[in-house]
């Protein structure tokens, strides 16, 4: 018995240490929860898309190919106030949230858009 015990604890160690490589091989794959950003372009007048609907829990980012820098805020100006976001970067949001968010762009009130959050 006591040679059976020996035996499956040294199989369950080097198995272990087969399975933990540092490549990742035998790593869990991430499933779900992992959706891609959606992308909204700022130009110098106008976003583009300028209404994008995506699922709840997904992320956005405004992407600036305006020139020079631009803010973005909500219709509320809370859930997004982001100003100077310079040229050739970018802004990542993210809401968990169901319904729609209108935004503008600081300086560009006709310049408007709106992300739809569905469930």
């Amino acid at each position: 018995m006591k040679n059976l015990f020996i035996f499956l604890a040294f199989f369950t160690f080097s198995f272990a240490l087969i399975s933990c490589g540092k490549d990742g091989a035998g790593q869990p794959v991430a499933v779900g929860g992992d959706l891609p950003t959606n992308y909204i372009i700022i130009s110098d007048g106008a976003f583009s898309p300028s209404s994008v609907a995506v699922v709840n829990g997904s992320s956005i980012t405004f992407v600036n190919r305006s020139g020079t820098a631009k803010g973005i805020y909500s219709s509320d100006s809370v859930v997004i106030n982001k100003q100077n976001i310079m040229d050739n970067t970018s802004y990542f949001f993210k809401k968990d949230t169901v319904g729609t968010i209108n935004f503008k762009m600081a300086g560009k009130p006709s310049a408007t858009g709106s992300i739809i959050f569905t469930p």
